[in-house]
């Protein structure tokens, strides 16, 4: 079976391989509605951001799911799911793969 690739950010040369995680942006008091960035790798394996979306841009844009797209958000982004200890690293694993693990719990 072949790899669908989905054209959702106009901004960045390439297409959604993996849509590893979304997180909330932090709201604006002049902003009505909460806006994410989304967190994707493109079809050449390079993690990208796309920002400045609502809920309905998301899903429209990657071509996603209402469950899926509650899936995929983060809010405690930076806290690693085995330790729950915060972390970079935790974040960049989620940033990368999906998987929100620190490198401490990885080398364990």
């Amino acid at each position: 079976m072949s790899l669908t690739y989905k054209k959702a950010d106009p901004l960045i040369h390439g297409a959604v391989k993996n849509l590893t995680c979304i997180t909330r942006v932090d709201k604006q008091p002049h902003h009505e509605e909460q806006y994410y960035y989304i967190f994707w790798v493109s079809h050449i394996n390079k993690v990208h951001i796309s920002g400045g979306l609502n809920k309905n841009d998301v899903i429209e844009r990657f071509k996603i799911s209402a469950k899926e797209f509650d899936d995929k958000l983060e809010l405690n982004e930076f806290f690693c799911k085995v330790c729950n200890k915060e972390s970079n690293t935790a974040f960049s694993s989620l940033a990368k793969t999906g998987d929100k693990t620190c490198i401490d719990c990885l080398n364990k």
